[in-house]
């Protein structure tokens, strides 16, 4: 009797542990396919691309027969909806824009969690039983009417939901039709939609941006990044961080996947602020000039762990305000290709005042150009050497441009302006 007993335990032991294992495995899997999703999204020219590669990557994982995709603009009174569906081994990807009708389609009243909905077989009114998945990874019975006109357009047996929101104006909804239920595919569903739709709604912002120009219009998309997908993005990275953390401590082997996509987050919010910066009118008086490029520094160093300083020889910049902007354009140009591409530990921003020209300096201990010596205009013209938007603004203000490098060692971006320029 106690050696059955003992079968017993070691049966229920065994059980426990396999589907410990099993889990831990899923959990994996999931994990690996954001990272994957989120590396191969860095490389998406535009929205379409990376709708493709996000509805594909889902379609495939999930095992569904189709996902539609809605993103509502509410400033614009725009409704996109992308369908997915898979065809002769991969995803073929359609894109319309709705009217406002196709709004009250897609987003009636529903739960802001992830959550699903089964069709009861078996009955002529094809009653649909929905559950949300709350907090604690427990599936709770909801009540949700879909609108007869979802039901038409998109029949199903099990579907799959999940809701976004980014600043005050967009709105997001994504549905996966006949995939496995259950608790796990809906956090998936949630964990991908919150990074991927970060990354597709900047995309449209800057494709939005090209297409309508304007100082006015740019600083309206500015404040859009920063008010909305900059936020959601400081709070998707710290509820990573517990994540992450919560995972260390149960020893799970997702902890580094976590880690990884912790790291693409900090490293898009660092790139999401440089677009910001450069996208919004800049005209800086000469008087507050020095002050702007002593707070870039400090800014620099907060945000990149790179050590930077300012100085400066001269008590006042006497130049035009838009020569002013561009000057410190052209800084803020320099300091992003030290953090993207230097690898350097320091970094000093420096202003003289030698031979009635003014000179602003950015100099740092990094891995240099990819040329030896110091170069002038003309040799990085020739050459066609040097970073191309520096140029392009030294050029517009009739300054001159001169870099040294030692690879290795570091390089010095300098930048000359006459007291008398006048742009």
């Amino acid at each position: 009797m106690l050696l059955t007993l003992g079968y017993g335990a070691l049966a229920i032991a065994l059980a426990i542990a396999f589907r410990i294992a099993r889990r831990a495995a899923r959990e994996r899997e999931d994990a690996a396919l954001s990272v994957r999703t989120m590396d191969r999204l860095r490389s998406a020219a535009d929205v379409r691309e990376a709708m493709e590669i996000v509805l594909g990557s889902l379609l495939s994982h999930l095992n569904g027969r189709a996902i539609v995709a809605v993103t509502h603009d509410r400033a614009q009174l725009r409704v996109h909806i992308w369908d997915a569906q898979p065809a002769a081994g991969k995803t073929v990807v359609t894109h319309t824009e709705g009217s406002s009708t196709d709004a009250d389609k897609y987003f009636f009243p529903a739960p802001v969690e992830p959550w699903r909905a089964v069709a009861e077989s078996g009955t002529k009114s094809r009653r649909i039983a929905t559950c949300a998945l709350r907090g604690d990874n427990r599936l709770e019975r909801i009540d949700v009417a879909l609108p007869p006109a979802f039901l038409e357009a998109h029949p199903f047996d099990s579907l799959l939901v999940c809701s976004g929101s980014f600043g005050a104006e967009w709105t997001d909804r994504l549905f996966v039709l006949d995939a496995a239920g259950g608790a796990r595919p809906l956090r998936l569903l949630d964990t991908v939609m919150r990074q991927a739709g970060l990354v597709l709604h900047t995309l449209d912002v800057q494709a939005e941006m090209q297409s309508r120009g304007g100082a006015a219009e740019r600083a309206r998309v500015a404040r859009e990044l920063h008010d909305g997908v900059i936020q959601s993005l400081i709070g998707l990275e710290m509820q990573v961080d517990v994540w992450r953390r919560l995972a260390e401590t149960e020893g799970n082997a997702a902890t580094a996947q976590l880690g990884h996509i912790q790291q693409m987050l900090r490293r898009e919010i660092v790139e999401l602020r440089d677009l910001i910066q450069h996208m919004r009118p800049l005209s800086i008086d000469a008087s507050h000039l020095l002050e702007y490029l002593a707070d870039l520094a400090e800014r620099f160093q907060r945000q990149t762990g790179i050590t930077a300083h300012f100085a400066s020889e001269v008590d006042e910049v006497t130049l035009p305000p838009h020569i002013c902007g561009e000057i410190a354009r052209i800084v803020q140009e320099a300091l992003v290709n030290v953090r993207k591409h230097s690898g350097a530990r320091n970094v000093i921003v420096r202003v003289s005042a030698p031979d009635n020209q003014f000179k602003f300096e950015v100099d740092d201990d990094g891995q240099g150009f990819g040329f030896v010596g110091r170069y002038t205009n003309a040799d990085l013209e020739v050459g066609r050497k040097g970073p191309v938007v520096i140029k392009e603004r030294v050029r517009s203000i009739g300054g001159t441009l001169a870099i040294e490098s030692a690879p290795g060692q570091g390089a010095r971006v300098e930048v000359w302006v006459s007291r008398e320029a006048h742009g």
